[in-house]
């Protein structure tokens, strides 16, 4: 599916709901608003607002093997859900910094991801701060060639232009008050030789 064809599926499931739209031909770009009162009321910190998530799916009917990353008690019927907390239920619970370890490369779709926004969160979840840029870098790896990676947080995470494509960005507003997040959309390119290395990648919007 082209970006056009992905954004056509959100706006037939979801009419009445903001538009998305293209930039430069090559983004997707919009703005969610999900007011507080349409929080689920299980009282777990950091769950997504409500719809948000089958907004996402909405944009990738297509993706058929899903990683959800930091996932909480999130329920996505088919996906698997990797959490360090195993109180929580996930499919998998370790460490996010090893990623790798879990799973094999290449593995797939889509991997829709609600990290620690802040030090508060950090510490309210009770784990220490890691690199996203090196997160962001291990997901390429177990992600299949033009794989999604969707991340919400406060801000644009850290990514190499060799390694993904920047494809969407979506502000997620939930009401006054409220941290504004957004909804970076990252492509992975497989093409491009080692995927963990070091050295000083090209770092940029696109």
């Amino acid at each position: 599916m082209n970006i056009e064809e992905r954004i056509g599926n959100y706006h037939k499931l979801f009419p009445k709901y903001p538009l998305l739209y293209i930039v430069s031909n090559k983004r997707m770009e919009g703005v969610w608003y999900i007011g507080k009162a349409r929080f689920r009321k299980t009282g777990y910190y950091g769950e997504y607002p409500t719809n948000y998530l089958a907004r996402v799916r909405s944009l990738f009917p297509d993706c058929k093997k899903v990683l959800h990353l930091f996932s909480g008690i999130v329920k996505d019927l088919d996906s698997i859900t990797f959490d360090c907390n195993p109180k929580l239920n996930p499919t998998v619970s370790g460490d996010v910094r090893e990623i790798e370890k879990y799973f094999p490369e290449n593995t797939f779709d889509l991997i829709i991801a609600d990290p620690p926004y802040e030090k508060k969160d950090f510490e309210i979840y009770g784990v220490e701060p890691f690199n996203k840029r090196e997160i962001v870098r291990k997901c390429q790896c177990v992600l299949k060639n033009k794989g999604f990676l969707v991340w919400l947080d406060l801000m644009v995470p850290p990514f190499s232009n060799k390694l993904w494509d920047f494809v969407g960005l979506i502000l997620v507003t939930t009401g006054t008050n409220c941290r504004f997040r957004g909804t970076t959309i990252l492509q992975a390119k497989k093409d491009t030789g080692k995927t963990f290395g070091g050295g000083n990648e090209n770092i940029g919007m696109g």
